[in-house]
């Protein structure tokens, strides 16, 4: 059976805009090179820590590549991390908006091309739970256990971001929730394309909302909330 990659490549490329796209620019060699040559070091490191020789000799060979596969997004999340709190420093970007903004979205890619895939089986409902199920899965046991190791470790865990607007963001989670279940009730529990267009608006919303309420560059948000530096003024 092929793998998840080579599945979401055979997508991609019996997809109609990606015929259409290699046909009628010729730019597609161009890109398909750039892709190849910042691709290869990851290949290369892949293959040799995932040999598919070991295929038809080890009988377990799917639980090794499994445990791989794991070590190697550890690897690349806190590369990831790593990059972007730098970045944030740089440019003097508060870390809250650099998580709900890049990291949120890098992290959630995956999820968002498992979902298309099997959406576009027909399988609507796994791909709400896969969402669903996802983002349920972040909040009460990516966070739970690592503060619960935190707390255990090193004692109470104390950071500005949980002493700050942190409840803004979280509010809008709550009221996009409630969105969501008032919307796929009014389409009777159908994912359309306004449906879609909506959804994607009120991120483009909350990118904005969090942009506007958080310092950025050193200087002062457009829109100050309480508990906010300035907000008695």
């Amino acid at each position: 059976k092929p793998s998840f990659i080579r599945t979401l490549s055979f997508q991609l490329r019996t997809s109609k805009s990606y015929a259409f796209f290699k046909k009628s620019t010729s730019a597609y060699k161009c890109l398909s090179k750039i892709q190849k040559v910042f691709a290869w070091p990851l290949t290369f490191v892949f293959k040799l820590s995932m040999p598919e020789g070991l295929r038809d000799k080890c009988k377990y060979w799917f639980m090794w590549n499994f445990g791989m596969s794991v070590a190697w997004i550890c690897v690349l999340i806190t590369c990831v991390l790593i990059f972007t709190t730098r970045v944030g420093c740089i440019l003097n970007i508060p870390g809250i908006v650099m998580g709900t903004i890049v990291l949120s979205s890098g992290t959630s890619v995956p999820d968002s091309l498992s979902s298309i895939i099997v959406a576009r089986k027909g399988e609507g409902d796994m791909a709400i739970a896969n969402v669903l199920g996802s983002n349920i899965f972040n909040i009460f046991v990516c966070l739970g256990f690592s503060w619960m190791l935190w707390n255990i470790i090193r004692g109470v865990y104390k950071s500005p971001a949980l002493e700050g607007n942190l409840w803004f963001p979280i509010m809008i989670v709550l009221v996009y929730s409630c969105f969501l279940l008032v919307a796929f009730i009014i389409s009777r529990w159908r994912l359309t394309k306004y449906l879609g267009f909506s959804l994607i608006s009120l991120h483009m919303t909350f990118i904005a909302l969090t942009l506007l309420t958080n310092s950025i560059g050193g200087n002062q948000p457009v829109l100050l909330l309480p508990n906010t530096p300035g907000w008695n003024d």
